[in-house]
């Protein structure tokens, strides 16, 4: 069992944590946390490390009330854009939550604020029919973390992928052909053929057509 991480004493926005409040084993450790308006609040661990609770309801509510900026985007394609990021990070009730929020991934803090996420997303070559996409699938959405694609290529970086282990990393196959710069098809098909990542990235690098004979069939691959 991993040793736990004692957050006693540390300060996460305006919550101070008091104790521990909940460790049953095999289960998220919850905290005991003070409001700096005096309220009590109860936050796992994972959520006070990543940044998700920062305040107690009452203060959180007043600090979203007050930052809120007229941007005359409600309602359009790139604030639905935004509302969906925030909900299936920050919402268990969220159909995604479970594969992102639940995972650990985050929303920075300046992009709670609509407004600032959209200026950057008009900044950055947004355009109806292109979807957000993490570079780092295992990173939360940020400015440094983020463009925008096409829906297929933001497929190939769900995390439903295969996650395949090479040179001591573990990433999904979509990372390793962006990382090596190879073609993502190319790399699935010759890693379906029965060839190493590190033979089919050099497949693709040396633009190897060859073939070669399977030893379960003895027909050529």
């Amino acid at each position: 069992m991993p040793k736990m991480i004692d957050l006693t004493g540390q300060r996460y926005g305006s919550l101070t944590v008091i104790s521990i409040a909940e460790n049953e084993p095999y289960k998220k450790k919850k905290w005991l946390c003070k409001c700096d308006c005096g309220e009590d609040v109860i936050v796992s661990g994972s959520n006070l490390r990543c940044g998700h609770t920062k305040h107690c309801k009452k203060c959180g509510h007043e600090i979203s009330r007050k930052k809120k900026i007229k941007h005359g985007m409600t309602g359009t394609k790139i604030y639905y854009v935004w509302q969906s990021m925030i909900n299936r990070c920050e919402n268990p009730n969220s159909k995604s939550y479970g594969d992102y929020g639940k995972k650990g991934i985050c929303v920075c803090d300046d992009w709670h604020d609509s407004s600032i996420f959209i200026k950057w997303a008009l900044e950055h070559g947004y355009k109806d029919g292109l979807e957000i996409d993490r570079i780092d699938t295992f990173k939360g959405y940020s400015p440094e973390n983020c463009r925008w694609v096409t829906r297929q290529l933001n497929a190939n970086n769900k995390t439903t992928n295969k996650y395949i282990k090479h040179n001591g990393e573990t990433r999904t196959l979509s990372d390793w052909a962006r990382y090596y710069e190879v073609n993502y098809k190319n790399l699935s098909r010759n890693l379906n053929k029965g060839y190493s990542l590190q033979e089919a990235i050099k497949r693709e690098k040396t633009g190897d057509k060859s073939h070669r004979y399977s030893t379960a069939t003895g027909n050529l691959i």
